[in-house]
């Protein structure tokens, strides 16, 4: 009967260890106690099953996102054969874990909250072949050979403008033979460049990862459907930027809250904006109030806030946030491409010129 569970309801959760995980490997879990303790517990039954040397370790919930686990725990991180993500706060990008990762010790990344119905269904059960195709059709039918600016709008009054010069980077279409659960590093990837370590397997997946160009933002960006350490947004979140950085934030409770977070848990970059600007292209992904799948669904648009080093740009911060619109509309150099949430482009051809 416990089998059938691993291979039915489970089954997609399964894959990523399946894929990376051979039998007497040490593999470290890292959960805190604010965590749905049952994704803990399908983990470490999935890793009995396939043979794995697995330990568990527990500890008080961080702060906020990119916060280490205890030094203990970091540093065992470093001497582990893989690590594997399930804290209720994203670590994959903490010191620790870049340290583990630059050591050579890959990461399986499930954390920021996941419950385990969201390891059940929604993004998690997308095709990642077809995924992979739809981010390079998107990054060449959208942005074209040599984009220079983006302008983003929407219905709660986001107006926002910001260059992508020489920042676009267009995944290869997928070879359909190969296993899209590896780990794989993303330094090596079409020769993309990278300041980070970057030795993952992220689930849910589902973003064109964009780092637009440091200083040139401008306008007023609203959040509409969740954020990072906040949730689900009642009310939209505004953000008044100039040059890329935070001048003002306005809204209800969850501005307020907004506002005392970057106070108490950020530094001077942790102001700066957008660090990213992606747009999902999770065909499965639903919202369900939490960014790390929120952020992934078809046609939404989420921007980062602080750190962006790790994904392309140049800024350094002790934080990264990701807050979400659903229904965005873009224009590339002065054409939509996409109009309130539905792509003006085609995701699985090349555009007809």
């Amino acid at each position: 009967m416990q089998q059938a569970f691993l291979t039915g309801s489970l089954e997609f959760l399964r894959r990523p260890f399946a894929s990376n995980i051979k039998t007497g490997d040490r593999v470290l879990v890292l959960t805190d106690t604010r965590h749905d303790p049952r994704v803990w517990q399908a983990v470490m039954t999935i890793l009995a099953e396939l043979g794995a040397d697995a330990s568990l370790a527990m500890f008080e919930p961080r702060p906020a996102d990119y916060y280490d686990p205890p030094a203990v725990i970091a540093e065992a991180m470093r001497h582990s054969d893989v690590n594997v993500l399930l804290a209720s706060t994203g670590m994959l990008h903490s010191p620790a874990n870049m340290k583990a990762m630059a050591a050579g010790v890959p990461t399986i990344c499930l954390d920021g909250g996941m419950t385990l119905e969201m390891l059940q269904s929604g993004g998690i059960t997308e095709d990642m072949h077809a995924m992979t195709a739809r981010k390079h059709y998107l990054a060449v039918n959208a942005f074209g050979s040599d984009p220079k600016q983006c302008r983003v709008t929407s219905k709660h009054g986001t107006d926002f403008t910001y260059s992508v010069e020489k920042r676009i980077w267009a995944p290869r279409l997928p070879d359909l033979s190969s296993d899209p659960y590896k780990i794989i590093d993303m330094r090596k990837i079409d020769g993309r460049e990278g300041k980070m370590p970057l030795l993952f397997m992220l689930l849910p997946a589902g973003e064109l990862n964009i780092a637009p160009v440091e200083g040139t933002a401008n306008g007023r960006l609203v959040f509409d459907l969740c954020i990072h350490q906040i949730g689900r947004i009642h009310e939209p979140i505004a953000l008044d930027i100039e040059d890329s950085k935070i001048v003002g934030i306005c809204g209800g409770v969850e501005a307020h809250t907004l506002r005392q977070y970057l106070e108490t848990y950020g530094d001077q970059n942790a102001y700066f904006c957008p660090a990213e600007a992606s747009i999902g292209v999770n065909a499965k992904a639903i919202a369900r109030g939490v960014q790390r799948e929120d952020k992934n669904i078809l046609g939404t648009m989420h921007f980062g806030i602080g750190t962006n080093i790790d994904v392309g740009g140049s800024i350094l911060s002790n934080i990264h946030m990701d807050g979400v619109i659903l229904h965005p509309t873009l224009f590339v150099d002065g054409v939509e491409r996409i109009r309130e949430g539905r792509f003006l482009v085609p995701l699985d051809r090349l555009l007809e010129k």
